[in-house]
């Protein structure tokens, strides 16, 4: 099992760095540094406002899970549990979410599938938007005639006959599952079916509007972290609201890859590609993936590497 996640994340790694490559090859990494010398830097602080907003919001939301489980999470706790979960993901994609229940153990002693229950039940509510602006993007650029979408999905069947059946066998199995893990008492099992229990309840929560409006902040925030970083350059500040929704969809769908550190690669070749696609040269495109994800990812080292101090220092403070 070890061995099969070292080759995994060895692969994934690979891949990070062929993509990196493809994105630069073709372009001299002193004239990207030129490019952003020129920039406008003031773009930064509306960003990092909007960035923390984001944050603040994910720990609201996460505290009305908790509400609706009969636990109140202090947002302190949240917080710093959400930024070492960042930091995980960065080295070791998808491992930052079990982290994040693991730190709420250790520091107040929550019942881990509590926490995971409600760190599921959140992302399946950011997958289910992120079909959705996936879904949105298509139908506006199939009404437009756009070629972007296409330009990145044109050797990708989206949607054929076989993943529809697959998808129908994998929910008929979970289904199945749960209904056999409602009769047994092992520990597993018990733990399981907990954990599916809390997943209902939140379906049914008080506050829905409450989690429903942070989740809107949280993608609007998105948006805007794409957006405003068009105006550090000149070029790039020519682009509409429209080319930012569909530079935002695709690079959150490249951030989705369990690539390391923040899908690098991923995320320069496809935004850098998007970019030259719409009128931006190359040069100019790669200088603004450079910035966004470089930006993002001094963020998450940040705000990560803060929290796990803060972390310790609690821990021991309790200690002692």
């Amino acid at each position: 099992m070890k061995k099969s996640i070292v080759l995994q994340t060895l692969l994934f790694a690979s891949l990070g760095v062929f993509l990196l490559y493809l994105s630069f090859r073709k372009t001299d990494f002193s004239d990207i540094l030129l490019v952003i010398n020129k920039g406008e830097f003031w773009v930064m602080i509306p960003v990092l406002i909007v960035s923390i907003g984001v944050y603040i919001s994910r720990v609201k939301r996460w505290q009305l899970l908790f509400e609706t489980i009969k636990i109140k999470a202090p947002a302190n706790y949240l917080l710093a549990s959400l930024a070492t979960g960042y930091l995980v993901n960065f080295a070791i994609p998808r491992l930052g979410e079990i982290s994040r229940a693991i730190v709420l153990k250790k520091s107040l002693n929550y019942p881990v599938n509590d926490s995971l229950s409600t760190i599921v039940f959140e992302r399946l509510a950011d997958m289910l938007c992120l079909l959705i602006i996936i879904l949105w993007a298509f139908g506006a650029e199939f009404i437009k005639e756009g070629e972007l979408l296409n330009y990145f999905t044109k050797d990708m069947e989206l949607f054929t006959p076989k993943k529809g059946l697959l998808l129908f066998l994998v929910l008929s199995a979970v289904l199945v599952g749960y209904q056999l893990l409602k009769n047994r008492k092992d520990q597993v099992s018990i733990w399981l079916n907990k954990l599916v229990q809390n997943i209902f309840l939140m379906l049914k929560m008080p506050n829905a509007k409450g989690f429903i409006l942070h989740t809107l902040a949280i993608w609007v925030g998105f948006f805007l972290m794409t957006y405003l970083w068009f105006f550090m350059f000149k070029e790039s500040s020519q682009l509409s609201l429209y080319d930012a929704f569909l530079i935002m969809v695709l690079g959150v769908v490249a951030r989705s890859l369990p690539i390391q550190a923040g899908s690098a690669g991923a995320y320069h070749y496809v935004v850098s590609q998007a970019l030259l696609l719409m009128g931006v040269n190359l040069v100019t495109g790669n200088a603004l993936a450079l910035v966004i994800h470089g930006f993002q990812t001094i963020l998450t080292l940040l705000f990560g590497f803060s929290a796990y101090l803060w972390l310790l220092y609690q821990n021991k403070k309790h200690v002692s």
